[in-house]
This record gives structure tokens, C-alpha cells and sequence, in this order.
């Protein structure tokens, strides 16, 4: 969000006399959003004493590392991290690699193993996930299985970037429901979110990300889009891979390729997108990582105001 003009004049005045804040207000910002696919180390147990998930190997690790070291992101959301050690072994990892993210924010939703989380080299406000949410699907009340992520980035003190992340429910058929409208409702729930969030900060820029588990032309996306051409509409960041491929998601059981994982933008942010650096990452190991691609995005942040 953009502070008043007054908290602002004394905000940056206490920014610009501390030398190395003031020697790195930046003037660009790069942002990665990736499903990791189970980052894992000690999964939970089913009665039986097998895992839920298999522990993330330790080469599927290595790969995430240097994939993430190789982007550089200021700014880093996660979808299908583990438990909130399993983050912190992920940013240590990254700390020892050079790429310093100190600042953190994990969803506890009803999801036990799979869970959303941000990564972070500027402060973050605090937090206000949703993961109390409920609806109802074939006369039984239900909540988002992973919650959203829900907060602000203080990117520097004229500029709060809000952020957030959805994991909506799989394609993979499950007999309690239809799982289709099971993510349409999640995306609706979402959707009353956002509303509220752009009606209450209409000039704050806003930024969601996540694997949606649905296509362009879905129910779900049209949804979180908004009506396009009003103030609440949200736009689909255009991205594509140095060899002009979409697809940010490989589903091996039917060997289909889709584009269902977005970063989605509002009015407020959209004019700020660097054109050079918006990508989906391609590496060789990609599969060895995971069975999503990394979403980036780069913003060219407006000039810093005279004090």
C-alpha cells in the first residue's frame, strides 16, 4: 500500500539516514513463485506407518537450490512446502548458496503436509492468511485445503507491495466430491478476498500467485480475474520460456503439459512489469526439481520521493 504523504516525509526521512538502507532502496524487484512439489524432509505417517508423501530426495533438493541461486529472487512464494522447519531448511540452504532471505511468513490451512510460504529479503507486515474460510459442496461445509497467504511486503517505505498466494485443489479425482467445483468454490472464496482487499486499498499494488490447478479459460481463473475493465479486474502476467514455451506444469500419469500455475496483477501494478526478466525459468534438471516450471516476474519500482 502507499503510505499518506505525511507518515511517508518521516518515514523516508528515518530511511535515508541510515546509510546501508539508504545505499539499497531498490529500484527494481524480482519476484519467483513456484510450486516445489512436496518439499518434505519428515513426512507425517499413515496408520499403516508408511509416509503420506515420500521425503523430498536429496538430489530434488540440490536441483530446487540452484534453480532458485540461478533466478535471484528479492521476493520468493511457495507452494508445497513442508512444515515451517522444513522452510527454514530450505532458506538456509539458499543463505549458504549467497541468496539471503530472512524474512518469512508460512499458512498453517487444513492441508497437514502440503502448505503455502514466502521468502523474503525486505520486512513483511503482518500477516492475515485465511485458512478459517468454509463453504458448502454436496451438503457438507469444507475450507480451501491449503488457506491463502495473505500479506504485505514493505519493499521500501513508499512501497508495500501486497501479496497473495493460492494452492487450489488438485484435477485428480477423488470420490468425496466433484473435485472441478470443489476448486471453483475455493476460487470464488478467493475472489470475495480480493474484492475486499481492492475496495479497501484501491491504490495499493497487488500480486497473487499460485498453482490454480486450472487452465486460462477456466471457471476458476475467470473468477480471480475479475470483470475485466473494472477497477477489481486482475491481469494474467504473460509469460513464456526463453524458447517461447507456456507451459509451467507437467502431469506425468497422462503426459500432459498445461499452464496452470499464474502470477496475476492488478491495475496498480501492471505498468510496473520489466518486460526483460518476466519469464517462466527453464533449466535442463527442471523435472528433477519438480513437476512445475518457476513463474518471474520484475517490476521497475517508481522513483523514491524527494524528502
Amino acid at each position: 500500500m502507499f503510505l499518506p504523504r505525511a507518515s511517508l516525509a518521516v518515514a523516508l526521512a528515518l530511511f535515508l539516514a541510515s546509510p546501508s538502507a539508504a545505499a539499497e532502496h531498490p529500484e527494481r524487484i524480482v519476484f519467483a513463485g513456484w510450486n516445489i512439489r512436496n518439499y518434505v524432509l519428515s513426512p507425517p505417517k499413515k496408520a499403516d506407518g508408511r509416509p503420506v508423501v515420500p521425503p523430498k530426495p536429496p538430489a530434488s533438493i540440490e536441483a530446487i537450490v540452484t534453480t532458485i541461486l540461478a533466478i535471484g529472487p528479492d521476493i520468493l512464494g511457495l507452494c508445497e512446502i513442508g512444515t515451517k522447519k522444513d522452510l527454514a531448511d530450505l532458506q538456509r540452504r539458499l543463505r549458504r548458496g549467497g541468496l539471503d532471505l530472512p524474512h518469512s511468513t508460512w499458512v498453517k490451512g487444513p492441508d497437514k503436509v502440503r502448505h503455502l510460504a514466502l521468502l523474503s529479503r525486505f520486512p513483511l507486515g503482518r500477516p492475515r492468511h485465511l485458512t478459517r474460510e468454509t463453504f458448502q459442496h454436496d451438503g457438507f461445509p469444507h475450507q480451501p485445503r491449503r488457506g491463502f497467504l495473505n500479506t504485505t511486503v514493505v519493499v521500501r517505505p513508499d512501497f508495500r507491495l501486497h501479496i497473495v498466494g493460492a494452492h487450489l485443489k488438485s484435477r485428480r479425482v477423488v470420490p468425496q466430491f466433484d473435485q472441478a467445483e470443489f476448486r471453483r468454490r475455493e476460487s470464488l472464496i478467493l475472489r470475495r478476498h480480493l474484492d475486499h482487499l481492492l475496495q479497501t486499498e484501491p491504490e495499493a499494488p497487488l500480486l497473487v500467485f499460485g498453482d490454480f490447478n486450472d487452465t486460462k479459460n477456466s471457471a476458476v481463473l475467470g473468477s480471480l480475474l475479475g470483470r475485466q475493465g473494472t477497477p477489481g479486474a486482475l491481469t494474467a502476467v504473460p509469460l513464456s520460456d526463453r524458447q517461447g514455451d507456456q507451459w509451467t506444469y507437467h502431469w506425468a500419469e497422462t503426459d500432459e503439459y498445461s499452464r496452470i500455475d499464474f502470477l496475476l496483477v492488478n491495475r496498480i501494478l501492471r505498468p510496473l512489469i520489466r518486460r526483460a526478466g518476466t519469464r517462466i525459468h527453464r533449466t535442463r534438471n527442471w523435472a528433477l526439481a519438480s513437476d512445475h516450471r518457476p513463474l518471474v516476474v520484475t517490476f521497475e519500482l517508481p522513483p523514491l520521493p524527494k524528502p
